[in-house]
């Protein structure tokens, strides 16, 4: 579903936020630590903080449904990809140096719009043990960049 460019864009210095309803389908997010690519692109692991994303975290246990926005802050490109199987597993300890990566990519991203690094830091800062990773095998993905193709499927999938 997801091509080499989106693979990467994905795993760049972008916003991402994740989201899922509860059974009164209100939503709840978070913001993504940073993500991971599995399997080729077919699955995707996104870490949040624990502290902040209990009743996210509890909706996806509940229901394995997920939205995920990718934004990038100064071109406005976004994807979103949807999974209806996602799994809450422990944070690999391991992965901390994609969470690092990704929060040094984002704030060489928004620098130059005018924010501040320490803002962007302290938003980044987290401990391995507060991480969880959020794991789905996207099944639907959109373009969701501001304009006449906003909403439209990604590669032709749907």
């Amino acid at each position: 579903m997801l091509d080499s460019d989106n693979i990467a864009f994905i795993q760049s210095g972008v916003s991402i936020s994740l989201a899922a309803c509860g059974p009164d389908r209100l939503a709840s997010m978070s913001r993504g630590m940073g993500c991971k690519v599995l399997d080729g692109g077919r699955r995707v692991g996104v870490f949040v903080k624990r502290s902040q994303s209990a009743e996210l975290l509890e909706n996806i246990r509940r229901s394995g449904k997920v939205a995920n926005v990718f934004s990038l802050p100064s071109s406005n490109r976004t994807v979103q990809l949807k999974g209806v199987d996602a799994q809450v597993q422990p944070f690999d300890p391991a992965d901390f140096s994609i969470v690092e990566a990704h929060a040094a990519d984002f704030v060489a991203e928004v620098l130059p719009l005018g924010l501040p690094e320490e803002v962007v830091r302290t938003l980044f800062a987290c401990a391995a043990e507060d991480l969880a990773t959020v794991v789905y095998s996207p099944c639907a993905a959109f373009s969701q960049t501001p304009g006449p193709k906003a909403g439209e499927p990604l590669g032709g999938a749907r």
